[in-house]
């Protein structure tokens, strides 16, 4: 019974295969409107059912291991073959402009066409710590010399502390002042502001405007030069035109996790979903990065065709009005992106 469904649907393959047209032919083979599109879902359909049925025979043993080799080698050929999903969103930046065909604006930051890397981003991050020293005498000197600053330090603050004090006690002694304007009675003085330290860089953002479906997959080629705590590159997935809700996909160069899928919206940022692993992608060759969002809300983030994250979230129904890229820190190429209907 197994071995008459093999045959059969290696022959409903091979009937489904379109047939090419003669060379000479002044015709090329007519297809209805619609067809190509269905045609290329009964054939993946298929594949499906065939190799699920390869599979079954070759845990039952039920034929010749290379006979079964070669059904898979003739699915894949087949597949190979069909012609390639419409792309809704497409660009490999091979035209040196990203601003046309199609049109990305760029919100802050600064984004160039490399040639070597596609389109690419720089944002500095901190400096990494100082490493210890080789040798641990040093290592013990130059603890000692930071003791010694500090030491010097507080015996300066501890003779300004005592000279506050004297001319406090003289302007006491002298009437100039009274113990109230001591104590913060006097006249108001001027506000400091809080010293928080310098801000980080400023993120670097490009948006492209495009409709994209609820259910939709998206691949990227990407490189990533520069790891660190700081280092970060998203991909976000907004609704309508405002960018204030969606979905983003963080890549975190030498973090732990590496990869995060989150939803945002008015209330913030909330991960779904993450991979609890580094990723190490500095090597300086293209990586590709795919998040696919299915009908039913299910949402898988594979890295070089490696599922890392899946989750299923219904917090969005509706239609995406666009994608963003947004480099937190580092040092990214895009080589191309593209987005498909995954409905």
């Amino acid at each position: 019974m197994l071995r008459r469904h093999l045959a059969t649907l290696l022959l409903a393959s091979t009937i489904a295969a379109p047939a090419a047209a003669d060379e000479g032919s002044r015709y090329s083979e007519w297809r209805p409107e619609g067809a190509e599109s269905a045609g290329s879902s009964a054939l993946e359909a298929l594949a499906q059912e065939l190799q699920e049925l390869i599979d079954e025979a070759d845990r039952a043993h039920a034929a010749d291991p290379r006979f079964l080799q070669d059904l898979r080698d003739r699915i894949a050929t087949h597949l190979a073959d069909a012609e390639p999903r419409a792309a809704l969103i497409r660009d490999d930046f091979s035209d040196g402009d990203y601003t046309d065909d199609p049109r990305w604006e760029v919100a802050s930051g600064d984004f160039a066409i490399d040639r070597l890397v596609g389109l690419r981003t720089i944002v500095p991050i901190a400096e990494p710590e100082k490493p210890l020293a080789d040798d641990p005498l040093d290592a013990i000197l130059d603890t000692g010399d930071e003791l010694l600053d500090s030491g010097e330090e507080l015996l300066e603050s501890g003779g300004d502390l005592l000279d506050s004090g004297a001319d406090a006690v003289g302007d006491l002694l002298s009437g100039e002042k009274k113990i109230g304007d001591l104590l913060g009675g006097g006249e108001d003085e001027d506000e400091v502001e809080e010293d928080t330290g310098p801000e980080g860089p400023e993120p670097a953002e490009i948006v492209l405007d495009a409709a994209i479906p609820n259910a939709f997959a998206l691949e990227m080629e990407m490189s990533s030069r520069l790891a660190g705590k700081d280092a970060r590159f998203e991909i976000d997935l907004f609704l309508g035109t405002s960018e204030y809700a969606g979905y983003r996909l963080a890549y975190m160069a030498g973090s732990d996790p590496g990869l995060v899928l989150s939803r945002f919206g008015r209330r913030g940022v909330v991960a779904i979903g993450e991979h609890d692993k580094k990723l190490h992608l500095e090597d300086g060759q293209n990586h590709t990065v795919a998040l696919v969002r299915e009908s039913d809300g299910t949402m898988t983030a594979s890295v070089d065709g490696t599922p890392l994250i899946r989750v299923k979230s219904s917090a969005f129904d509706d239609p995406f009005g666009g994608l963003a890229l947004v480099n937190g820190g580092g040092d990214y190429g895009v080589r191309s992106i593209a987005v498909y209907d995954a409905r």
